[in-house]
């Protein structure tokens, strides 16, 4: 018979196939072997004994031992059946991932049909992944709670992992970084110092936008990037006579604006560096806000800082923030004390983050290695515990337990991005640091909580659960003993009254 089972990443893919391929190449080792059949010996042996240690009050002792290997044989036998005898086959072409969530929030992920993941086998040795009857049951029923749960969660976009993206945007050309380079040294350090030698009176937001090169005061005010120009021919822009009076035509481009260098719809530096951005990065971007003009400067910001230059290219430009140069021999000690310090830091949290985005990243998959090593020790556990149940109903909640952490990560997802809409994307902050995109310093706390959600919830939730499982387990085989003992004594009874009706 064949089963459809459902999957939510795409390491639990293969694994799952994996981890029950292995799991019934070690049972039939076992059967093989005849290692199957010792914990029923063990018991048989163990009971013979028991019951020879009885005084003579305790009556029949054949008749007990009887009753005691009925009861243990049957329940051994049971349990070896529903949880170590393979049943239920199932493969890649019944392996389904899990795509419900992705459909109901509008998220774009590859099937694994259509990546390299759709030419796996489904043998191993020539074999295929069957399932016992119980652990059949309990994986489709886990996955529909889990399921459920996940489903109750409202849809929010994952702001960490767009913020993590933008931040780690890059400028992939080392020509247009150079130009970057280039646009610095002669459009805003000039602007820049020009506004500071007019001592222009400026306000909070107004400071804000001059910290960047493309700052709409230093765009829109008459005098700046409309007089400033590139002293380098760009090859972008056709020579202009009457533009590039007094400049030589070295047939190489023209010599535009700084205005028109920067905010050239089809050509300008800007247009050319929002399309250094991943697509799906403003695929996300769209869900996350309608205004395309706001996400798009706090993308641009992040892409052209010193820092970000920095990692791209392995320096920082000097006089970003306006200094003049000092001669030839470089900017000033003052200029380079502060871009050294702030590159530090930046790059601290640069380098912290990816440590943790590794880490949150790689919980899917250690998930499903823990599931892998579940799976395929089943049959030496039952053996090796004498079928009892008590070890399939723990092995059966630890499973459980695994297959829940995927809702314990969702939900840190969506706690994650409330509190980050709480911070960033409301209307008493400023637009300059939309999505804390420009801000490294306030990670900490944020930090702290997100690690909690992602790591510490889901291990305490393991830990409480294997103790509720060892206790439901032991819980289980007492009722079961209870009864045993119990139907025993009421058939005692009955037989001693048909003796004496017959006496």
């Amino acid at each position: 018979m064949n089963i459809s089972l459902t999957v939510d990443n795409y390491f639990e893919y293969f694994l799952t196939l994996l981890g029950w391929i292995i799991n019934n190449n070690l049972w039939d080792l076992l059967t093989q072997t005849g290692v199957f059949a010792l914990p029923i010996l063990f018991h048989i042996i163990g009971l013979t004994l028991k019951v020879r240690e009885q005084g003579d009050d305790e009556g029949n002792k054949g008749k007990l031992l009887a009753s005691w290997l009925e009861n243990a044989i049957y329940m051994s036998f049971l349990t070896m059946i529903l949880t170590c005898m393979p049943v239920f086959t199932v493969s890649y072409s019944t392996l389904e991932f899990n795509t419900e969530r992705m459909e109901t929030c509008g998220y774009t992920v590859y099937k694994p049909q259509d990546t390299g993941l759709g030419k796996l086998s489904s043998e191993l040795s020539s074999k295929e992944a069957t399932l016992p009857i119980w652990w059949a049951f309990t994986y489709t029923l886990s996955k529909g709670i889990t399921h459920g749960m996940v489903a109750a969660i409202p849809c929010k976009p994952d702001l960490r992992q767009i913020r993590f993206d933008i931040q780690h945007s890059q400028i992939a050309s080392p020509v247009l970084r150079q130009e970057v380079t280039d646009f610095v040294e002669q459009c805003f350090i000039p602007a820049r110092s020009k506004i500071k030698r007019l001592q222009y009176e400026l306000d909070e937001a107004q400071a804000r936008d001059l910290d960047w090169i493309g700052s709409s005061i230093m765009l829109n005010t008459v005098g700046l990037y409309d007089t400033y120009r590139s002293k380098l021919p760009r090859t972008h822009w056709p020579y202009d006579a009457k533009r590039d009076v007094g400049l030589p035509n070295t047939g190489s481009g023209g010599y535009p604006s700084c205005k028109a260098w920067w905010a050239d719809r089809a050509i300008g530096l800007r247009a050319r560096l929002l399309q250094q951005v991943e697509p799906s990065i403003w695929e996300r971007l769209k869900k996350v806000s309608n205004d395309a003009q706001t996400y798009e400067e706090a993308v641009l910001r992040r892409l052209v800082s010193p820092q970000n230059i920095q990692v791209s290219s392995g320096r920082v430009y000097g006089g970003y923030g306006g200094q003049i140069a000092d001669g030839d021999n470089g900017i000033h000690f003052d200029s380079l004390r502060k871009i050294s310090t702030y590159a530090t830091h930046s790059l601290g949290g640069l380098f912290a983050a990816p440590t943790f985005e590794t880490i949150r990243q790689a919980l899917p998959m250690l998930q499903g290695i823990m599931l892998l090593a579940i799976n395929l020790a089943i049959p030496l556990l039952m053996v090796v515990s004498g079928y009892n149940i008590s070890t399939a109903i723990t092995i059966t909640i630890v499973q459980f337990s695994v297959f829940f952490l995927t809702f314990w990560w969702e939900l840190a997802r969506w706690l994650d991005t409330w509190m980050y809409s709480a911070l960033y994307l409301s209307d008493t902050h400023s637009s300059w640091n939309w999505m804390g995109i420009q801000n490294e310093f306030d990670d900490a706390v944020m930090g702290t909580v997100v690690n909690t959600l992602f790591l510490i919830l889901p291990t305490l939730w393991m830990g409480m659960m294997g103790w509720a499982g060892v206790r439901a387990g032991h819980g289980v085989t007492a009722l079961l003993n209870e009864g045993s003992k119990t139907s025993s004594n009421i058939t005692d009874k009955e037989m001693n009254k048909i003796k004496n009706k017959i006496l």
